[in-house]
């Protein structure tokens, strides 16, 4: 099991910074693990910008609070040199580590699954998404609760936890990505608000369509309208193993990407993550990730630079993921683009529940 080095910063200027050497399956384990020593079990990781530097060291940027958690996969011979800290020095751990790996399955404890609730740090439910007039007489559709499978949401094993007396590598200068000014902040706020209205006017379509394949259609292009995308497409998970295949897709490739009937085996690739895992994901240069499952592109011949992944989650149920391709404006999604795309694909996770 790979050794992670996990940096979190303090949630306030009467904390401290904490670094944890972590024995996990992957980084978000390993962050999640960090995150329930600390005691913050109910500050979920959800939308989150990743980038990946040349050391190979992974910058999460968390687009609700704008801090910034930093991890390195360490080499035997850092994790052997790690200057852990000595029993009475060290933070109480919130869980025995047993019963921590026994917790950390999906999003984590005391949090909700139902990611439209947050969108560039801002509290959806404060927003007013329902316009006045006739499009706000349209009642949600009728939530069915499923039966989990937890199949497609693979455990998360967690080995060990030490708290380090410091990095092994020092931190200097700003990691991840800068927040936005105070003023910006207000723009997008502004933006997202009247994003959120016409999405929330426009989803209670997705019924109206003759076909699965109709409305799935529908929701992509909404997403790739919103979020200028080169690409983008739908993907199912197999309620039994999880693994992942294209309903639908948009693009130069997507004819040829639906006629390969490519499975995307379950937890590989960034796609595997997102669904397995539940959180919204968007990298700045997949290249740099060796999490990336170059397989797909390979065989249709289409290159993927950038990324943004959203699962499709409902009721502690993954129902696979929507995706997009290689930005046009820029190199890398923006935060409130990853918010965007995290509530239409949980609006797809409901249409698909429903229609089950």
């Amino acid at each position: 099991m790979a050794k992670f080095e996990v940096y979190i910063p303090a949630l306030d200027a009467a904390a401290s910074d904490a670094t944890f050497k972590v024995e996990a399956d992957n980084w978000m384990a390993a962050l999640k693990a960090g995150l329930l020593k600390l005691g913050e079990q109910g500050n979920v990781v959800q939308n989150v910008m990743v980038d990946i530097q040349d050391d190979n060291s992974v910058h999460v940027t968390e687009a609700r609070s704008g801090r910034v958690f930093r991890i390195r996969e360490l080499s035997d011979e850092e994790a052997a040199r790690a200057a852990v800290k000595r029993p009475s020095q060290a933070r109480m751990p919130a869980v025995r580590i047993d019963e921590m790996a026994k917790t950390i399955s999906g999003p984590l404890p005391g949090s909700t699954p139902d990611t439209q609730k947050t969108v560039i740090g801002l509290d959806v439910s404060e927003v007013k998404t329902e316009p006045p007039g006739p499009a706000a007489n349209f009642p949600p559709p009728p939530v069915r609760h499923k039966a989990v499978s937890n199949k497609s949401s693979p455990r998360i094993q967690v080995s060990s936890i030490e708290e380090l007396e410091a990095p092994t590598k020092p931190i200097s200068g700003v990691i991840g990505r800068p927040r936005s000014s105070p003023e910006r902040q207000r723009e997008l706020k502004q933006q997202i608000e009247d994003t959120l209205a016409d999405l929330f006017e426009r989803v209670q379509q997705i019924n109206s369509y003759k076909t699965d394949e109709e409305a799935l259609y529908f929701i992509l292009d909404m997403a790739l309208e919103k979020v200028p995308a080169d690409a983008g497409s739908i993907l199912k998970a197999d309620a039994g193993s999880g693994d992942l295949t294209f309903l639908v897709a948009r693009g130069p490739k997507a004819a040829d990407l639906l006629r390969s009937k490519i499975v995307v085996p379950a937890g590989q690739g960034i796609a595997g993550f997102c669904s397995a895992e539940g959180v919204s994901v968007a990298i700045s240069d997949v290249q740099k990730d060796p999490r990336f499952y170059s397989g797909v592109g390979e065989k249709v011949d289409y290159e993927t630079k950038s990324l943004a992944c959203a699962p499709m989650m409902s009721h502690g149920r993954s129902f696979g993921c929507l995706q997009l391709l290689n930005r046009k404006a820029g190199p890398s999604f923006l935060e409130h683009e990853i918010g965007i795309l995290s509530y239409l694909s949980h609006q797809v996770a409901l249409f698909m529940n429903n229609k089950e």
